[in-house]
C-alpha cells in the first residue's frame, strides 16, 4: 500500500456499518463517526465541529464528496481547524431531524448534503446544504465558508456562542407545541380542509401537486383511497359536510396521479419500481435513486387502488414493483436493502438512459423499433438532453391501427422488445446499492407484502413478508428482546427509534391478519409481537404529561433537545404510525386501553393539523378508517 493510500484510509469511517460512511473512508478529510471520541476531541482542541449529513443514494452528496472532500488542500484546512464528523441520516434520524431544523431555521430551506457547524457542546451556529469547491452558482465556495467560520471562531467567539444559543432556543421554542382543548379536536373539519387544499393544489393535467420538483404524494393518495373505500365523504358517518367535493372529483385526483406516475419516467418501464421524485411536472425526468420506503408505500397504493377501482393496470404496476423489490433489493436472509443509487459510473441516471444507437442495437427490427418508439417516446433526438427516458405515450389499440396489426400482435412484440432492452441494460454497470437494513423501512415493506398477499390472493407475498419478519426477529433484536434500528451483513446496532417500533408493530399486526388466511397457527404469535411493540412505544417514546410521541427513547443519547414526531414526510409520521398501531383491533386489551393515549397525542398535534392538514394525511386516514373513534375523540 502506498503512503497516499495509507493516508487516505486513515480516517475513522473505515470500520463503519453504513455504506454511505464507507464511501468517505478514503477521503483525505480526517472524518469521525458521531460519537464520544469526536465530541471529546472537539472540546479538547477547542475547535468547532463540522457535521456533514447525507445518505448513500444522494446525488448531490456524491458531487460534494468528489468536488470538496476529495480535495487535499480543502481537507488539510478542515483537519487543521475543525473536528469533522460524517453522519448517515438513515442511521441517525434523530441527528438528521434535529440539525435539519437548525438548517431550515437559519436558511429557510433544507436538503442533503446537510452542512452544519457546531460548538463544542453540539449547538449549531451556521448551516447550509451543498457548497461548491469555489464561489459559483451564487453560492459561496466551501473554502470561503471554512475561512470565515474559522476567523469568527477565533476572533468573535462570544458572538458565535450567542448565535448558537439563539438557534438552540429557536428550535426548542418551535418544538414546544400547545395542547389543544377537547373542543379543538375536529376530525371532520380537518379532513374537509385537507380536501379543499387538494382541490387548490392538484395538477389536473399531470397529477400530483402542481409545480416541480414533483414527489409522489404517498400519504395523500392513501387518504383519497380511504375516503373512496369508506364511502362518499358527503354521507360519511363523521358528517364531513362536503358539498362541493364529490366522490367523482376525489377519484379523478387519484386516477390522474396514478395514471401519470405509472406512465412517466419516474417509473422503471422495463423492470418495475419507482424513483424518488421527478425533476419536472410531467414525471418525465426522475431523480434516479430508488428508495425502499417509496416503493413500499406505492406498492400498497397501486394494489389497493387496483382492487378498489377494478384497474388491472394498477395491479400490474404493484406486482412489477414487488418483483423489483424481491429481485433487486432483497438480501439472502429475506430482509430488504435500503436503496439504489441515482448514479452509475459517476453519472446520474446513466444506467436508465438510452442513446439512439443503443436502441438500434437492442432492437434491430425496424417495425419493433417503430412500435417501441411510438409506445415509449423513443426518438433519435431523445426526449431529455439528447437521450431517451422511457415513458408511456402509446396505446396498443392505436399502435395496432397504425401498423395494420392486431392489439395482441402489438402486445406480443412489445413484450419481446422489453426483454431485449432489459438484456441490453443488464450488461451496463448498475447503480450502487445501499445494503444496510433498516427496521422501519422493512416494516413498511412487510406491511405492503402482507396486504398485497390478501388483495391478490398471492401466498408468495405472504411468504416473503414472513421471511423478512423472521430476519428482523433474528438480527434486529438484542438478547433482552429490545428492537434495534439498523444492520449490515448481520451486524446490528443502534436502539430502535419510534419509526422502527411503529412500523414493526404494524408489520406484525398485518402479518396476523394475513396469517388468518395463509397460516392460522401463527395469528396469535404475530398479534403478541404487535402488542409488544405497542407497549414499547407507550413505555419508552410517549410522554403522558404532554401527549408527545418522541422519535427517541431512553436507550438513545441525550441531545441538546429531544425532538417529538410530527408530520408526514417521505414516510408517514412516526407518531401517526404509532397511533395507527395503538388503535388496531386486538392491540388494546381488558388490561390496557390505548384510546386515551391516542386522544392525548391528537390533542398535542391538533394545532399543527389544523394549520397544515395535508401534512398529517396519515392521521386523517386513520380517522376516516375509524369514524366511530374519530367521533369519540371529538366528543369525549
Amino acid at each position: 500500500m502506498s503512503d497516499t493510500a495509507s493516508t487516505r484510509r486513515s480516517n475513522r469511517l473505515i470500520d463503519s456499518r453504513s455504506p454511505y460512511l464507507l464511501q468517505h473512508a478514503c477521503n483525505p478529510v480526517d472524518w469521525y463517526p458521531w460519537g464520544a471520541e469526536a465530541l471529546k476531541l472537539a472540546r479538547d482542541r477547542n475547535v468547532p465541529i463540522f457535521l456533514s449529513i447525507g445518505y448513500s443514494a444522494c446525488h448531490w452528496c456524491h458531487v460534494m464528496a468528489h468536488e470538496v472532500f476529495e480535495n487535499p488542500a480543502i481537507a488539510r484546512y478542515m483537519n487543521e481547524h475543525f473536528v469533522n464528523i460524517k453522519v448517515d441520516r438513515e442511521e441517525r434520524p434523530d441527528l438528521d431531524e434535529l440539525y435539519m431544523l437548525a438548517t431550515q431555521i437559519t436558511t429557510g430551506s433544507g436538503g442533503w448534503p446537510m452542512s452544519v457547524w457546531l460548538t463544542t457542546d453540539q449547538k449549531p451556529f451556521y448551516a447550509g446544504t451543498y457548497f461548491p469547491p469555489e464561489d459559483r452558482y451564487d453560492r459561496p465556495g466551501f473554502p470561503s465558508v471554512l475561512a470565515a467560520i474559522n476567523t469568527a471562531w477565533r476572533d468573535n467567539r462570544d458572538q458565535v456562542l450567542a448565535q448558537a444559543d439563539h438557534i438552540a432556543r429557536s428550535i426548542a421554542d418551535y418544538l414546544q407545541r400547545p395542547v389543544a382543548t377537547v373542543q379543538a379536536l375536529k376530525p371532520a373539519a380537518w379532513i374537509n380542509q385537507a380536501l379543499r387544499e387538494c382541490q387548490r393544489r392538484m395538477d389536473l393535467t399531470w397529477g400530483g401537486f402542481t409545480g416541480a420538483p414533483k414527489f409522489p404524494p404517498h400519504q395523500t393518495l392513501l387518504l383519497l383511497i380511504e375516503l373512496l373505500t369508506y364511502g362518499n365523504p358527503s354521507t360519511h358517518a363523521m358528517e364531513l359536510s362536503i358539498s362541493d367535493i364529490s366522490r367523482s372529483e376525489i377519484q379523478t385526483w387519484l386516477i390522474t396521479t396514478l395514471d401519470r406516475m405509472a406512465a412517466g419516467g419516474i417509473y422503471d418501464q422495463l423492470a418495475g419500481g419507482f424513483a424518488r421524485y421527478s425533476t419536472d411536472e410531467q414525471w418525465l425526468v426522475p431523480h434516479f435513486e430508488k428508495m425502499l420506503y417509496d416503493n413500499a408505500q406505492l406498492v400498497l397504493i397501486y394494489a389497493r387502488a387496483g382492487v378498489l377501482l377494478h384497474r388491472a393496470d394498477y395491479q400490474r404496476v404493484a406486482m412489477e414493483t414487488l418483483d423489483f423489490i424481491l429481485r433487486d433489493m432483497t438480501a439472502e436472509d429475506g430482509l430488504f436493502y435500503s436503496s439504489l443509487d441515482a448514479d452509475s459510473e459517476g453519472e446520474e441516471g446513466k444506467f436508465y438512459l438510452w442513446k439512439w444507437e443503443d436502441i438500434v442495437a437492442a432492437i434491430p427490427d425496424a417495425m419493433d423499433r417503430q412500435l417501441a418508439g411510438a409506445f415509449w417516446d423513443l426518438t433519435p433526438e431523445g426526449n431529455w438532453e439528447g437521450r431517451n427516458i422511457l415513458r408511456v405515450i402509446g396505446d396498443n389499440a392505436y399502435l395496432a391501427q397504425q401498423v395494420g396489426k392486431t392489439p395482441d400482435f402489438v402486445q406480443t412484440r412489445l413484450r419481446e422488445v422489453r426483454s431485449r432492452m432489459l438484456a441490453a441494460r443488464a450488461v451496463r454497470v448498475p447503480p450502487r446499492r445501499d445494503d444496510k437494513i433498516l427496521t422501519g423501512w422493512n416494516g413498511l415493506m412487510i406491511q405492503a407484502l402482507a396486504q398485497a398477499s390478501l388483495l391478490f390472493n398471492e401466498p408468495r407475498y405472504y411468504q416473503a413478508a414472513v421471511r423478512a419478519a423472521a430476519g428482523i426477529l433474528k438480527v434486529h433484536q438484542e438478547n433482552a428482546g429490545q428492537l434495534l434500528h439498523v444492520s449490515r451483513a448481520g451486524r446490528a446496532g443502534i436502539p430502535a427509534f419510534l419509526e422502527d417500533e411503529a412500523c414493526w408493530g404494524l408489520a406484525a399486526w398485518n402479518l396476523a391478519v394475513a396469517a388468518k388466511q395463509f397460516e392460522p397457527t401463527m395469528v396469535d404469535s404475530w398479534q403478541n409481537t404487535a402488542r409488544q411493540a405497542a407497549e414499547a412505544i407507550v413505555n419508552d417514546f410517549y410522554q403522558p404529561q404532554t401527549g408527545e410521541f418522541f422519535i427517541t427513547g431512553s436507550r438513545h443519547e441525550d441531545l441538546f433537545v429531544r425532538v417529538p414526531s410530527a408530520s408526514d414526510n417521505a414516510v408517514p409520521g412516526a407518531a401517526a404510525m404509532a397511533m395507527a398501531l395503538l388503535l388496531k383491533p386486538d392491540i388494546s386489551t381488558t388490561k390496557i386501553n390505548y384510546l386515551p393515549v391516542v386522544r392525548r397525542g391528537l390533542a398535542r398535534l391538533a394545532p399543527l393539523i389544523e394549520q397544515h392538514p395535508l401534512a398529517f394525511s396519515t392521521i386523517l386516514s386513520l380517522l376516516v378508517e375509524h369514524p366511530d373513534i374519530a367521533e369519540l375523540l371529538a366528543t369525549t
